[in-house]
């Protein structure tokens, strides 16, 4: 393989790195110029200090630089890989304020409503950023973007922001098979190899495709819906069950923040990480001691046994970009982020969809699933409305934002003027994060 510079934005992204880490100098030890970017500089210089013994004690050829600066690190890169956190604890407050006063506190949500265009146009400032400096410096650049499901990435609309508006390569991988996998193997008693979980949709909007034990074949899905309609835990699961037909994906039933309210909707959305400050110190500590003793030693290996057990296991951008750059090294994705190709029915051709993929030849194919017919309508239009809500939000386009405001389903019921003066308050009070507004 040609050699490669590769900037990873958010090196210190606690789910991610373990994976990028280990499929750039253990497994397919990638001749490369890697740049760690984080706002933590102490996390990017640890992070890239423990990748530059990983290389040393695997025999990679790579080059090892760390910075806080962005836009210092793209200039001539062959893929940039953004594993940030895009959450503002005091955005968020604002949202959350602004919403309950005029009593619109079910919409302070992460992924879809109200709440969800604020933290799109958030994030979408900074993704634009991030495409006009490739576009000045590296128009050659694959881009991955990579969600945790609790960084508030709003990963479908900015890989549609990129893509579609600025003509960027992008994909993007979530957890959402492995999160599903890990709830439901616990939920059904199963271990974990023993069951098959494929998810589809759309981002932050994925489904159970397919639920199998792997030992007997026997398809779980029926089960599973009748459980979580007993189960007193799960009466949001069970309410989507009922309307659609299909178990929701994920840790929580997340989906209702890109539909109307329900009795049932959660008061205000809670944010899930299962990652605290304990963790980070225990993968500094890590990361030091891989740093100071290699990962052949015995105090070295313990320690990078424990971070690349630490990390999510099926979001590998790393795999995806070496069967990019090399057609005849194919690889699969549990979920890839990506133009709809047909695999998702009822999405329009080339709208953002998540789900299983294959990767050959240089190319991203979808893997074809099914969807009951309740959902092909809603995705297809849950779709248009992401598609506008990125216009918007790397372009300041508000009529584009008032089209997809007039048509998003989490929408329904609230007046549009209404809904347009409460944003209009947020925005003004957060207007130096969007610039491209204001």
């Amino acid at each position: 393989m040609d050699y490669r510079k590769i900037v990873i934005a958010g090196a210190g992204a606690y789910h991610f790195a373990p994976a990028i880490l280990e499929d750039l100098f253990v497994l397919y030890r990638i001749p490369c110029e890697v740049w760690f970017v984080d706002a933590d500089l102490d996390m990017a210089e640890l992070t890239a200090r423990a990748a530059q013994a990983l290389a040393r004690g695997f025999g990679t050829d790579a080059r090892f630089y760390y910075t806080t600066q962005l836009k210092k690190a793209v200039f001539g890169a062959d893929a940039v890989i953004v594993c940030a956190d895009f959450l503002s604890e005091p955005a968020w407050k604002i949202d959350y304020e602004t919403l309950d006063e005029v009593g619109l506190g079910k919409q302070v949500r992460l992924y879809g409503g109200l709440g969800g265009l604020m933290q799109t146009l958030r994030t979408g400032d900074f993704m634009a950023k991030l495409a006009e400096e490739i576009l000045d410096t590296c128009e050659q650049t694959r881009l991955i973007l990579c969600d945790s499901g609790f960084g508030g990435m709003q990963l479908g609309r900015m890989c549609d922001a990129m893509s579609t508006y600025y003509g960027i390569p992008t994909l993007g991988i979530s957890g959402a098979a492995e999160y599903t996998q890990e709830k439901l193997r616990l939920y059904l008693d199963i271990p974990k190899a023993s069951l098959k979980v494929t998810t589809a949709g759309l981002s932050a909007f994925q489904w159970v495709t397919e639920l199998v034990d792997t030992r007997t074949g026997e398809s779980l899905i029926e089960r599973c819906k009748k459980e979580m309609q007993e189960d007193s835990r799960e009466e949001l699961a069970a309410q989507y069950i009922d309307f659609y037909d299909a178990i929701p994906a994920g840790t929580h039933c997340m989906q209702y923040e890109l539909l109307a309210d329900t009795p049932l909707s959660p008061r205000r959305t809670v944010i899930y990480s299962g990652v605290g400050a304990g963790d980070y110190e225990l993968r500094k500590r890590n990361l030091a001691l891989l740093t100071v003793h290699g990962p052949v030693s015995p105090k070295g290996s313990e320690a990078w046994g424990q971070i690349r057990t630490s990390g999510l296991s099926t979001v590998r951008p790393i795999e995806i970009l070496r069967a990019l750059w090399e057609p005849d090294k194919p690889c699969e994705a549990a979920n890839l982020c990506m133009p709809c190709d047909g695999s998702v029915p009822g999405v329009p051709p080339g709208r953002f969809v998540e789900g299983p993929a294959v990767i050959k030849d240089g190319h991203v194919h979808g893997k074809d699933v099914q969807l009951p017919l309740e959902l092909e309508d809603v995705c297809a239009q849950i779709s248009l409305c992401n598609r506008l809500y990125a216009e918007a939000a790397v372009s300041g386009n508000r009529d584009a934002m008032r089209e997809a405001m007039e048509i998003d389903p989490a929408l329904t019921g609230i007046d549009l003027l209404y809904a347009e003066d409460v944003v209009e308050r947020m925005m003004e009070k957060q207007k130096e994060a969007l610039p491209r507004f204001f």
